[in-house]
Parts: C-alpha cells; sequence; structure tokens
C-alpha cells in the first residue's frame, strides 16, 4: 500500500541498534518511531547545515575554507555545552538505587535488616527498628 510520506532504509551499527531498540521499549513505539522523532527534532539544525552548504556553494575558496573551520570550532563547542549539560542533569536527578530501594514491599539493605547502628549526623547515633519477627506458628508461611 503506497504512503504519502516517502521511506528510507537506514543500516544501524549494532549498538546504536540497542540504544534504538531499548529507547523504544522504554517509550513503546517502534523503533522507526523513535528515530524519526529524533530527526524532527534536529531539523532546525539541518535546515542550518543545509542553508551553509548552499552558501558555501557559491563563496570563494578562503571563504570556504574559513566556513569550515568555523562550524568545527562550533560542533566542539557544542558538544562541551552539551556534555555540562548532561552532567548537570546527573546532578539534579534522584540516585536510582535509593529511589528503588525505598519502594515499599523491598527488603532493607543488609545493614539496617539487623538492628545496626547507623550513623546520623557527625555525633549522633540511633538504633535503627529490629524487624518484628512472625509468631512461631507462622514462621516459614509466605503472605
Amino acid at each position: 500500500m503506497p504512503t504519502k510520506n516517502p521511506r528510507v532504509n537506514v543500516t544501524l551499527s549494532p549498538s546504536l541498534d540497542s540504544l534504538v531498540t531499548t529507547l523504544a521499549g522504554y517509550e513503546r513505539v517502534s523503533k522507526s518511531m523513535v528515530l524519526r522523532e529524533l530527526l524532527e527534532a534536529s531539523e532546525p539544525a539541518l535546515r542550518s547545515v543545509v542553508a551553509l552548504m548552499e552558501a558555501a556553494k557559491g563563496a570563494s575558496a578562503k571563504a570556504r575554507t574559513d566556513l569550515a573551520s568555523d562550524l568545527e570550532k562550533s560542533i566542539k563547542a557544542a558538544h562541551s555545552v552539551a556534555h555540562l549539560a548532561l552532567a548537570v542533569a546527573s546532578n539534579h536527578t534522584r540516585d536510582m538505587v535509593a529511589e528503588a530501594e525505598s519502594i515499599r514491599g523491598r527488603r532493607p539493605s543488609r545493614s539496617t535488616r539487623s538492628g545496626a547502628v547507623a550513623v546520623v549526623a557527625p555525633g549522633t547515633v540511633h538504633r535503627t527498628k529490629q524487624p518484628k519477627r512472625p509468631p512461631l506458628s507462622n514462621r516459614g508461611v509466605k503472605s
């Protein structure tokens, strides 16, 4: 069945395919939808590159060289800004392991299971609660 939108076949490296597959699984969409959304998000940048390439076609050799040099510098700057943004984002997100352990119904970590002493603040010590053991008649019975 013909479609209105043109189709493109893309060959991905195994690592990139794995990333796209994982992302598609988390978003519960197809791999092609993930790739389409990524390309649509980069459309403004692609338009700028095409406009620069068209302008460079009619430019002198020196102007093309200068443009290529400027583009390389801007790409390096963009990579460093993206790296910085990811670092800031990772510092402002919660620790996923601590978040998972706080979910109700999970076993507490080993240090708090046996009534161990926990240091809350420098110089302050408090005892954690010992888990309540089931009565002898219920031991070994899963609830």
